[in-house]
Formats: structure tokens, sequence, C-alpha cells
């Protein structure tokens, strides 16, 4: 594989633009969420994850390099991803802010593998990290998966145009 070393660092494209059409592509909601060396926990809604291998198992999820969940799970090594189902539209929300009470007010408990785990999501992967690669403002977080939650009868939420949507019923 080559990469093309003289494409520029700087922005191409307009970065509105840029925002404006991945709103158009619809995404699952995530909530990843690990536990701190201290015992404290953390989390983060995210709309970047994507299965990458099946043999071994493989899941990425991208964070912002600045957050404090990458932070956490970079040192823990562990984590969980949950895909959100209908009805968990406010805790997704909760989970898209900063700060440290994201679990105040959410249903949770810690699972098998010590990790947070949210109630109600309709799957959720249990995971261990197997490699952190740079993506521009964001760190790519490859996670192997240990252990999967699969709730069949719950829809998830799909974030397309800026809006929280249960996936239609098939």
């Amino acid at each position: 594989m080559t990469i093309n070393s003289d494409v520029p660092h700087e922005n191409l494209v307009d970065q509105d633009a840029f925002r404006a059409a991945m709103a158009d592509l619809p995404a699952a909601v995530s909530i990843v969420t690990t536990v701190a060396w201290d015992g404290t926990p953390h989390g983060a809604t995210v709309s970047a994850v994507s299965s990458l291998s099946m043999t071994p198992p493989l899941v990425l999820v991208c964070l912002d390099a600045a957050s404090d969940t990458l932070s956490a799970l970079s040192l823990g090594r562990s984590f969980l991803i949950h895909i959100t189902a209908e009805g968990q539209q406010e805790t997704a929300l909760a989970f898209a802010k900063k700060g440290p009470q994201k679990f105040d007010d959410t249903d949770w408990t810690f699972s098998e593998s010590g990790q947070p785990l949210l109630a109600g999501a309709a799957i959720v992967l249990d995971c261990v990290v197997s490699d952190l690669l740079p993506g521009g403002d964001h760190t790519i977080v490859v996670g192997r998966i240990c252990g999967i939650e699969h709730a069949e009868d719950r829809r998830p939420i799909v974030y397309h145009r800026r809006q929280m949507l249960a996936s239609p019923a098939v």
C-alpha cells in the first residue's frame, strides 16, 4: 500500500459543508463506557462505530482526541460499546455532553468485565483495546470483541440529519 505524503494537511473542504454532508449519513447512536484507573466511570456518545474484522472479531470506534473517555480507555484498555435502543435518546444526549454527571440519572451497573453497563441497549459489545491510531482530531480505537449481548426485540437509534430516530421495524 502506498501513502501519498504530498497531500497538504490543511483542510481541503469547508468544515461546515463536510459537517452537513456527514449529517446526511445515517449512523447508529452508540455510547462508549469505560472506567478510569481510580474507578470513576466515563462515557461518551459516538456515531463513528463500525465492524472491522470477523477473524478475529474487531470493531473500530472514533473518539475525540481530547475526550476524557478516551484518556480513561487508553489506560484501562477495556470498554463497552452500547448500541442504543429506542427510548434511550435522553441517555444518548446526556453522554454527548462533557462532565462527570453523565451517570447521575442513568440506570447502570458494572458488567462482569468491570465496565459501566447501561441498561436498555439494543446491543452491548464488550471489548479490549487492540490498537489506538491517530485520525485527525480523533483517535481510532480498534477493539477486540470479548462478549456480546443482543436484545433483538429492541430497535436501535439512528442519527440522521441531526435527529435521533428509532430505526424502522422490518
